[in-house]
């Protein structure tokens, strides 16, 4: 016969009834063995995770599933659990209130928790002094040099340039592409705006970077018609996160393609569709009903 363990602690909580307790217990069992296993680790999250589904739960309590269900929202709601849906898997349970008993620094990082990390690239304030410095040391020496005797009587006439005709135009039709896509498809103009400045002036590199964009969320699109409010998750007007972080996610996406592989439009239509899956994931994460697999 198998034994779990239903903590002191969960007794003495707030939660209620049987159930819940029964149901929490559980799943910190399981997180347990999670714990001992980097197979259950999001780095997304940096936190670890179980995997329990509600068959499974009701099976082994002999109670119907929708009180699984029930359950589960009620502990989503009191921050005990948090519920991340897979595309093509089970659906990840996140325990927020979790203490490890047997591995104590699995704590660190927990999904809800807020840690103060030091600032990454922060300067060390002796070097930033020492730097401050020698730029001004420099610029004295700079403005003593060019404020010489010897070159006040030099004078210079201005060059003048004229425009090059054919970027004037390419520059005009990256223009028009972009405003189109801000006017019409409705894109964030920071998003546009990455996408135009990585085009280099190339209209057709602009046009292409839309394409893959467009391609992707229309393939996820389709992955994810069976779920609810999956397809307002993937509208620009609709979900706001997009406003927030897709020109972030674009700047990475297209950085990394250029850089670390020699396929770059695969590279960059694999890492879209994973951001647009990750949005679904997100955005339906608040309906409890949407996510629980």
């Amino acid at each position: 016969m198998q034994f779990f363990k239903v903590k002191e602690s969960n007794l003495n909580s707030d939660l209620k009834g049987g159930n819940e307790i029964l149901i929490y217990s559980l799943l910190e069992d399981r997180m347990q063995a999670s714990t001992k296993n980097k197979d259950f680790f999001s780095k997304k999250f940096n936190d670890y995770y179980v995997i329990y589904t509600r068959d499974e739960l009701a099976m082994k309590l002999g109670v119907n599933v929708s009180t699984i269900t029930e359950v589960f929202k009620r502990l989503v709601k009191k921050g005990y659990l948090v519920m991340k849906h897979q595309f093509n898997g089970a659906t990840k349970l996140f325990l927020p209130k979790f203490e490890n008993e047997t591995n104590p620094e699995a704590n660190n990082g927990n999904v809800k928790r807020e840690i103060q990390r030091p600032e990454i690239g922060k300067p060390n304030s002796s070097r930033t002094l020492n730097s401050n410095k020698q730029i001004t040391d420099n610029t004295n020496d700079t403005c003593s040099r060019t404020n010489s005797p010897k070159d006040s009587n030099i004078t210079q006439k201005p060059v003048v340039q004229k425009p090059d005709q054919n970027k004037v135009i390419k520059q005009a039709e990256l223009d028009v592409i972009a405003n189109s896509l801000v006017t019409k498809v409705h894109l964030p103009k920071q998003a546009v705006n990455i996408m135009k400045t990585f085009s280099f002036g190339d209209p057709k590199k602009l046009y292409a970077y839309a394409g893959l964009l467009f391609k992707a969320k229309s393939a996820v699109s389709k992955q994810a018609k069976s779920i609810q409010n999956a397809q307002e998750a993937l509208s620009f007007e609709l979900n706001t996160d997009y406003q927030e972080t897709l020109d972030t996610d674009l700047k990475r996406i297209i950085v990394l393609a250029n850089k670390k592989t020699s396929q770059p439009d695969g590279y960059m239509m694999a890492s879209l569709m994973d951001m647009f899956q990750n949005k679904v994931n997100d955005y339906c994460s608040h309906d409890v009903q949407s996510v629980i697999g």
